[in-house]
C-alpha cells in the first residue's frame, strides 16, 4: 500500500513538474515572435538599408539616420504598465482588467510611424479575457495609445 501510495504521489509531481517546465514566459514568448519576424537571436542582421537587432530595436540607414530604440520586450512593459496606470487601478474595485497578449505582437506602420501593435484584452479576473483592440507603443517615443473596437 505504500509503494502504491508512494509511486502515485511521485508519478504525479513528475507529470506538474513537466508540464510547468514548458510553460513559457512573456519574454520567451516574444524573442519567438522576433525570430519569426526575421530579426536576429544575437547582434544585428542588415535588411534592405534597414539595422535589425535582436531586441526589436531598428535603425533606417537614410540621410540621417532614424533610429527606432523601444524594444519589442519594452514595448510590452510600457503597455502594460500604460493600461495598469491608467484603467486597471479603476477595474480593479468592480474585478475587471485590460491587459495585453504577448504572443500577439506584432510590427505596424501608419503614415510614417512605426509601432509595436499587441490585442488588448477585457475580462474579469481570472479569465482570459475577451478581444477588444489593440495598444499601439511608439517604437521611437514610446508612447502608448489604444485603438479599440469602437474608435
Amino acid at each position: 500500500m505504500k509503494r502504491i501510495l508512494f509511486f502515485t504521489f511521485l508519478t504525479v509531481f513528475l507529470i506538474s513538474f513537466a508540464i510547468l517546465g514548458h510553460q513559457k514566459d512573456d519574454n520567451e514568448i516574444i524573442k519567438e515572435k522576433l525570430l519569426e519576424f526575421g530579426y536576429p537571436a544575437k547582434g544585428y542582421v542588415i535588411i534592405n538599408n534597414t539595422i535589425r537587432y535582436s531586441d526589436g530595436s531598428f535603425v533606417v540607414l537614410s540621410t540621417p539616420p532614424k533610429k527606432y530604440p523601444i524594444t519589442a520586450i519594452g514595448a510590452y512593459n510600457l503597455a502594460k504598465k500604460y493600461l495598469d496606470e491608467k484603467y486597471n487601478k479603476m477595474l480593479e474595485e468592480h474585478n475587471y482588467y485590460l491587459d495585453v497578449e504577448p504572443g500577439s505582437i506584432r510590427e505596424y506602420e501608419k503614415d510614417g510611424n512605426y509601432y509595436w501593435q499587441f490585442k488588448l484584452l477585457f475580462g474579469k479576473k481570472g479569465t482570459k479575457g475577451d478581444f477588444m483592440g489593440y495598444v499601439l507603443v511608439n517604437r521611437k517615443t514610446g508612447s502608448v495609445k489604444i485603438k479599440g473596437l469602437f474608435g
